[in-house]
């Protein structure tokens, strides 16, 4: 749904096969999974345990000697699965959906839309025809004063032609329509005659019945190369994305090298007295920050000459740091954004894992099985890690924080509360105890009030 509201007005009107929007909404759903696969392993993970706990066969098999690590180990192997599933989503199947996903988005948005003629509106739908009707047959399909201006040999002269009736009628192999217009008139200028702007020689023509033939092939949806869109950073896997971040490296390196060999030479200054910089005759003075100079203290030849030069040239050095620090910046969120990528092809892998030490731990101390408290807290759990990773990502991608940073954030933040949680699991503490934080705050305030 959210795809569909984002692109409607891009879909809708221009004819395409219903097979072309299933498509386009297919690739879309490839990159629903990041979001519920880490949800679902944290829901799983939370009704497993809980309807064991539910059932007291985690009692029994605690009581058998059983610790929770053990009961946790076939588990483990099933999310190590999981997580080789999550490192292929995030680093083939998603960037190829992404790049069969692009380049299907940029064909649709250059369909241009499905011919339709409304009554009294002028339509520019076929390149080089402007055509309006006056009244259209729902029925019959009949139209009626019909007036065409064809611009289609000269951009500058169009060709009017206007006809009572007509009827429209497409070709077998829909590459032509035929327009069969009835009792009209054309009006043609001659201006590719010898003097025309001295003569405007024209031609007015009366027809009781004429076809016109329209080229349809710019109607037609048209697949582009979808090479033209793979080196964008969510189309390129983590080798690409790799050898994309090193060449960017190198051009950062290359354009701060120039721009320091640039601003090089316009960064001198005098400091001993014997300088050959010095004419003859003066001695170079040492200036600090309290003392105000002015041009025309210095009693240089040519000090005006020589101020003006300076002033150029820091003017010139000035503009282009401004420039190059621009082009460095933009640079540098290139570099963030593919190695935010490069990071987030690990991240769903160890997210699942994540949720699995948090659900299951969880599962098994509140022993509630089904779809009723699992599904509220699970849901709770994931909105707090979105929210969290979202955060960090942001901050990433602004660069206030470096890509590591602010795409580990969550996992950084979630791994204690999973470490928590299965601690508390294996020995067995009532976390959701409400009657064991009632005791402790009892205790605490008695033993406040007899100090």
């Amino acid at each position: 749904m959210q795809v569909i509201w984002l692109y409607v007005d891009e879909l809708v009107g221009k004819g395409l096969e219903w097979y072309i929007i299933a498509e386009l909404l297919f690739y879309f759903s490839a990159s629903l999974i990041p979001q519920a696969l880490p949800l679902s392993v944290l829901l799983s993970s939370i009704m497993t345990f809980g309807n064991l706990g539910e059932s007291y066969e985690l009692v029994a098999a605690k009581a058998s000697g059983i610790s929770i690590w053990k009961m946790f180990r076939p588990m483990l192997i099933i999310m190590f699965i999981i997580g080789i599933f999550g490192f292929f989503v995030s680093n083939i199947l998603i960037p190829q959906a992404n790049l069969k996903r692009g380049s299907l988005l940029y064909d649709v948005r250059q369909q241009k839309p499905s011919l339709a003629l409304k009554e009294g509106v002028f339509s520019q739908d076929i390149p080089g025809i402007t055509i309006r009707i006056g009244k259209k047959n729902e029925r019959t399909q009949e139209l009626q004063n019909i007036l065409i201006y064809d611009q289609r040999e000269s951009q500058l002269q169009s060709t009017i032609l206007f006809a009572k009736s007509g009827s429209m009628k497409m070709s077998e192999d829909n590459r032509y329509l035929f327009l069969n217009l009835y009792d009209g008139s054309r009006y043609e200028e001659l201006e590719k005659v010898k003097g025309y702007h001295l003569s405007r020689p024209h031609t007015s023509t009366y027809f009781a019945e004429e076809q016109i033939a329209f080229d349809m092939n710019s109607f037609k949806f048209n697949r582009t190369d979808e090479n033209m869109f793979k080196h964008h950073w969510e189309m390129l896997n983590v080798l690409e994305l790799q050898t994309a971040t090193d060449s960017l490296d190198s051009v950062a390196t290359a354009k701060y090298t120039a721009l320091k060999g640039f601003v090089e030479p316009y960064y001198f200054f005098t400091k001993y007295s014997n300088d050959s910089l010095i004419p003859n005759g003066m001695l170079a003075k040492e200036v600090t920050a309290e003392d105000s100079i002015e041009i025309s203290d210095l009693k240089i030849p040519g000090a005006d000459a020589i101020y003006s030069s300076a002033l150029n040239n820091a003017r010139t050095v000035k503009n282009v740091i401004e420039y190059s620090l621009n082009e460095y910046n933009d640079l540098n969120r290139l570099r963030a954004r593919h190695r935010i990528e490069w990071h987030r092809k690990f991240i769903l892998s160890v997210a699942c894992i994540i949720m699995f030490f948090i659900g299951a731990p969880l599962g098994s101390i509140i022993s509630k099985g089904g779809f009723g408290l699992p599904i509220v807290v699970s849901v709770l759990m994931y909105v707090c890690y979105h929210i969290v990773s979202l955060s960090g990502e942001k901050a990433a991608k602004t660069l206030a924080w470096a890509p590591m940073q602010g795409m580990w954030f969550g996992i950084g933040v979630f791994i204690p509360l999973g470490l928590f949680l299965t601690y508390k699991a294996a020995t067995d503490s009532g976390i959701f105890d409400i009657s064991g934080y009632f005791r402790f705050f009892r205790r605490f305030f008695k033993s406040k009030n007899q100090a």
